[in-house]
């Protein structure tokens, strides 16, 4: 078994040197043979490539690539030493003589990268008020001067109930215009104002958030839920699950204070799935807190809800004198027995005291579902008037007229009704409604009022058919008219959330002799495409979950938009691309799993057709398929579950976790996938040696031969991060026999922190014609390059946020910005990494510090 090398982190500037290494005897070609004898000698320790192109400069033999001096010894065909010898036999890259001269060789030394270019990147893309499991939750405030801030996160398609969601806050102005993200924190933050956020002291002295969660990107909990107006010049989050406010300060200070909505000892009764509503006097000393009750998870009757925590109660916390809340009012419910109504329960996720509001004179109106009435509240907790309104689920109140504005949904168990947003007059038995609005899906979900201006504005988002919509409303006096609604999501073009990709580096597009494709997929059957050189692309027909690019630019998908499907094969411009053998262009069956959308483990085809796929859920295996269609034989059998039928089909891999995914074939037939858990006796990077999340989230690249390998049984199928089983047969590594290498810290892997021990976020590595492997690592915002001993040739990458696009933009720094790079795919130019938490493609360009061709005669 090939020697296992693990970084030792020493930065590759400081191992090898600042000075950049040279040709000190350039390339020579001479024959020898039938073949071609190649020779180089470079000035210094560095990574080579050696590579014979055709006449139009195309690539028709990756011959060799790897580091010179390293701590391991170069791959074959490379010796170790700075002078290098190589045999060319005359053939390409698929063992047949090569076409195309003619020919020359070109060697470059001292791989690097610089900033490219971003794909599919919008700072309007985004979903306001979906969490799965939860009603919808308020992500709008706005502020003084009528600038609207936006809390939003990608589509993320999960399942659970964690209250761990990747949000951002984004600024608008008044008009709607994006100006700026709020959080998650740029980089160019001072540490000592990076409120919420836990920073890990790495050698650079980089901003390096450590992660809170594997499923997702995490940097802060704040809570889920936004008071829809500032406080003393703070956005306010609601955070029910902790029974916590937290006050984030606008004005550059970034101070945060955390204030307990209820002590511990209270023993606060309401369930995960309730969002308290909350609502502050006018000056910002008083907070009342509404939709927090003891309730059941199927509520039949009153008595199912916890005596000490009725609904329908609304409680004043006194937030200047630090005393916990106090009953303030309840509304009064009907007598059961005489006159039964809804009863709370997990799927309408209300109680009868809903949205809650306090006017300018610090009235407190309050929405009223089971007698359908909005109630108004003195200071003192007077009832002062009933206004009947069908079905008042939230509600704002204007400051200086007093109109209200209430959004009407009716509670169902089922699928959530649609709202109305009504515009009354007056209170109680003299109120009127003036104007009405009817809306879609969960539009109204989240709300906000600007009363800055002349004109009041009322700011919607919501879930429709078509997408998150964020609608600006203008209040007109006797009609409600919407005057805009294309604010967020407005780019079609742009990514929503970044699963698995691949790169089609040969595509002739009019663009150079080889343009390239850049493939993403959303996981839940989206598929978007970008070149790779002009950034034009978007949203494609096809539906898939993961693909692959094989041959000729041939797209095989996934299945067609599920985790359970056949393989699909596509031409580039989307035509089904039929087997000769078969005339079909489906086949097989793949299977994976739901969750962050869908969760498979991978797809790769050889330059041969030949499609490799790791098959299943928690226990998978290796299967492959050849150019006709056909699986193809293996030493090893693997039991699966077919539409209830269980059979056994041919494996090449046995064993194999849920917890991992990706997988890659080089031309040499040996096959990598990734498994969670790292090598005895790796050590982390420093800066990540005592956090969690590396500990639990961080994965290994196995390599095997052609013929595959297993997992022991004594290593159990889904070992997780703790890297060797107990007793673990002779030579095995990380359970399994039959690796020829480990390539450590490749991430994130979900497991750790994500409500079910989802086995859902699974990275994408990439592997060149060369045999390097480009590994994403979003938990330290790195890629790694590596030649195929192991061997580190760049390392690069660090944070940033939304506002990082490049040295032109609003935040320059760092030079390559990764908010949570989750899959990488490499070209022979460039390098696309899949950021998660920017929904965007970051392209990386290589450079070489040294490049010579030398003609081949």
């Amino acid at each position: 078994m090939r020697r296992l090398l693990f970084l030792a982190w020493l930065g590759l500037s400081s191992a090898l040197g600042a000075e950049a290494p040279t040709f000190t005897s350039p390339p020579t070609a001479s024959k020898e043979g039938r073949g071609v004898k190649l020779a180089f000698a470079v000035s210094k320790p560095t990574d080579v490539e050696v590579a014979i192109l055709d006449a139009k400069g195309r690539i028709v033999r990756h011959l060799a690539a790897g580091m010179l001096g390293g701590e391991a010894p170069p791959p074959a065909p490379l010796k170790p030493g700075l002078e290098q010898a190589l045999l060319w036999d005359g053939r390409d890259d698929l063992g047949q003589p090569a076409t195309g001269g003619p020919f020359r060789c070109r060697v470059r030394a001292g791989m690097g990268v610089k900033f490219g270019r971003l794909l599919g990147a919008s700072p309007y893309t985004g979903i306001v008020d979906q969490m799965p499991y939860r009603a919808p939750v308020n992500g709008l405030a706005v502020d003084a001067a009528g600038n609207l801030y936006v809390k939003l996160h990608s589509s993320v398609g999960s399942h659970g109930n964690s209250g761990l969601w990747p949000w951002h806050v984004r600024k608008l102005d008044k008009a709607g215009n994006y100006l700026k993200t709020i959080l998650p924190y740029p980089p160019s933050t001072e540490p000592a104002k990076a409120s919420g956020f836990r920073l890990l002291d790495t050698p650079d002295g980089a901003f390096t958030p450590a992660n809170e969660n594997s499923l997702y990107p995490v940097f802060y909990v704040f809570g889920n839920e936004l008071v829809n107006r500032l406080v003393d010049g703070c956005l306010v989050f609601v955070h029910s699950e902790r029974r916590q406010l937290n006050f984030l300060k606008l004005d550059g200070s970034n101070a945060l204070s955390t204030v307990a909505m209820w002590p511990p000892e209270a023993k606060v009764q309401c369930p995960r799935w309730l969002d308290i509503q909350v609502a502050f006097s006018p000056d910002g000393r008083t907070a009342y807190y509404s939709n927090i009750a003891g309730t059941a998870y199927d509520g039949k009757k009153p008595s199912d809800i916890h005596p000490d925590w009725p609904q329908g109660r609304i409680y004043r916390h006194d937030l200047a004198a630090g005393t916990p809340p106090e009953r303030f009012h309840d509304l009064p419910l009907p007598n059961w027995e005489e006159r039964q109504y809804w009863m709370p329960s997990a799927w309408d996720k209300k109680t009868a005291a809903s949205g809650i509001a306090v006017d300018a004179q610090g009235n407190i109106l309050v929405c009223d579902l089971v007698n359908q009435q909005v109630v108004e509240l003195s200071p003192e907790g007077k009832k002062l008037s009933a206004t009947i309104v069908p079905w008042p689920d939230r509600l704002m109140v204007h400051p200086r007229t007093g109109d209200l504005y209430v959004l009407s949904r009716k509670v169902s168990r089922g699928a959530l009704p649609p709202a109305g947003l009504l515009k009354l007059a007056g209170r109680g038995e003299a109120a009127r409604t003036v104007a009405q609005l009817p809306l879609e899906g969960s539009v109204g979900g989240a709300y906000a009022l600007d009363a800055s201006g002349e004109t009041p504005v009322i700011w919607l988002a919501g879930h429709t058919e078509a997408g998150t919509k964020l609608l600006r409303i203008e209040d007109r006096g006797d009609k409600l008219e919407v005057t805009g609604d294309a604010f967020l999501n407005r780019d079609k073009a742009a990514v929503e959330f970044v699963g698995y990709l691949d790169v089609d580096s040969s595509a002739s597009l009019g663009a150079g002799p080889e343009a390239e494709l850049v493939y993403v997929t959303n996981t839940r059957g989206a598929v978007w495409r970008y070149n790779g050189e002009t950034g034009e692309g978007g949203l494609l027909k096809l539906r898939a979950v993961d693909l692959a690019i094989g041959p000729a630019g041939l797209i095989y998908a996934w299945g067609t938009g599920s985790y359970a499907g056949p393989i699909a094969r596509y031409t580039r411009d989307l035509d089904p691309a039929p087997l000769p053998a078969t005339g079909k262009h489906t086949y097989g069956f793949l299977y994976g799993r739901a969750g962050r959308g869908c969760a498979v483990c991978g797809i790769d085809v050889d330059p041969h057709g030949r499609v490799f796929a790791t098959w299943g859920t928690n226990d998978c295996h290796v299967q492959a398929y050849d150019a006709d269609g056909n699986l193809i034989p293996a030493e090893r059998k693997a039991a699966t579950g077919e539409e209830g039928k269980k059979q056994e089909f041919p494996a090449l891999i046995t064993g194999v976790s849920g917890y991992g995914g990706s997988i890659r074939v080089d031309l040499r037939g040996n096959i990598y996938i990734v498994q969670a858990g790292l090598p005895k006796g790796y050590k982390p990077p420093p800066g990540y040696e005592n956090d969690e999340a590396y500990r639990n989230a961080v994965g290994t690249i196995l390599k095997f031969g052609p013929n595959g390998g297993e997992r022991s049984k004594a290593a159990g199928a889904h070992a997780g991060a703790g890297g060797e089983p107990a007793e673990p047969a002779a030579g095995a590594v990380m359970g399994f026999s039959g690796v020829l290498a480990a390539y450590p810290d490749c991430g994130p892997i979900s497991r750790w922190r994500c409500d079910g021990a989802c086995a859902c976020t699974k990275p994408r590595f990439d592997l060149d014609p060369f045999g390097r492997l480009y590994i994403p690592n979003a938990i330290t915002f790195k890629v790694s390059v590596r030649d195929n001993a192991g061997n580190e040739l760049a390392r690069f990458g660090h944070y940033g946020n939304l506002d990082c696009q490049g040295p032109h933009s609003p935040e320059p720094k760092p030079d390559i910005p990764l908010g949570w790079p989750v899959a990488v795919g490499a070209s022979d130019r460039h390098i696309y990494i899949g950021d998660c938490l920017n929904h965007r493609i970051v392209r990386a360009d290589k450079t070489f510090a040294a490049e010579a061709l030398c003609p081949l005669e």
